[in-house]
């Protein structure tokens, strides 16, 4: 047992890496989801999605664009979160931050683009572009260095 505690405290780093990069892809699988579902039902401003974890049906915002979003206000990314991962922001006990990302325009008759940056405490994290649906690719806090 002792051979296996201390192997899990030597990878323990490998784990979360591993796990929150598969968070990152079920998130982007359900941006891509409600994005056709948003296609395939004339563009509406709110998408009816079948819920992972309830009975009745999920009712999701999008954009202009199709895309996840919410109206501005407070916690907005981890507002996104809740409606797309249907669950508490943390990983293996480890909390998640949701950080709003302000890309200011050079010209200003552009909007200001709000990406949400999920991270860990180590530094790893993706990123979600609301106004485009992209979801950037898990970046470690180790590769930064």
């Amino acid at each position: 047992m002792s051979v296996f505690i201390i192997y899990y405290i030597k990878q323990e780093a490998q784990f979360s890496t591993a796990g929150f990069s598969s968070l990152a892809q079920n998130f982007t699988t359900k941006v891509s989801t409600v994005h056709a579902q948003w296609l395939m039902d004339k563009q509406p401003r709110v998408i009816e999605l079948a819920s992972i974890n309830k009975a009745e049906k999920q009712l999701i915002t999008v954009n202009k664009k199709g895309w996840i979003d919410v109206n501005n206000g407070p916690l907005v990314c981890e507002r996104i979160w809740q409606i797309v991962m249907e669950s508490p922001l943390s990983l293996m006990k480890q909390s998640i931050a949701a950080i709003e990302v302000r890309n200011f325009s050079a010209q200003p008759s552009q909007h200001v683009s709000l990406v949400c940056r999920y991270t860990l405490p180590n530094g790893t994290y993706f990123d979600y572009n609301r106004f485009n649906g992209r979801v950037s690719t898990v970046i470690t806090g180790d590769s930064l260095e």
